[in-house]
């Protein structure tokens, strides 16, 4: 039996670009907000979700105060942050079943795009094309 496919289509911009949406829970008031992102895929992020440092001000919003860190970017260089548990609920206009996937949501940087890495991949089968620049997600 064929796994069933999540999306498929061409790389925007030569590099392999998804929109998310990502939702913070407040699990001690039951508040939660949600909100939209283009990101990257990845490999090379062992992390789950990365996005620009100002979606902090979505997580204190709703009263979830994301802890700081300091990150280890590519290069080895280092860079403060912020870290709390979010849930990636759609991909490509695809609904991942409630409560969608948890995953550590890193903020930092002010970057126009956020990352999604090998946290998130690895619940997928993923395949790149790269010459033809096309990218498919199925259920694994």
């Amino acid at each position: 039996m064929m796994p069933t496919r999540i999306f498929g289509r061409k790389y925007l911009e030569e590099k392999p670009f998804v929109n998310v949406k990502i939702t913070i829970f407040n699990s001690q008031t039951n508040r939660m907000t949600s909100f939209n992102e283009k990101c990257w895929v990845d490999t090379g992020f062992s992390g789950g979700l990365h996005v620009p440092m100002f979606r902090k001000s979505e997580a204190d919003t709703i009263g979830v105060a994301p802890k700081p860190t300091t990150l280890t970017l590519g290069g080895g260089v280092r860079a403060p942050g912020y870290v709390c548990y979010a849930r990636l609920v759609q991909i490509e206009g695809y609904d991942l079943p409630v409560p969608g996937l948890e995953t550590e949501l890193i903020m930092q940087g002010n970057l126009k795009h956020g990352l999604v890495g090998l946290d998130v991949l690895k619940r997928w089968i993923a395949t790149f094309n790269g010459p033809s620049q096309t990218l498919e997600f199925y259920e694994a």
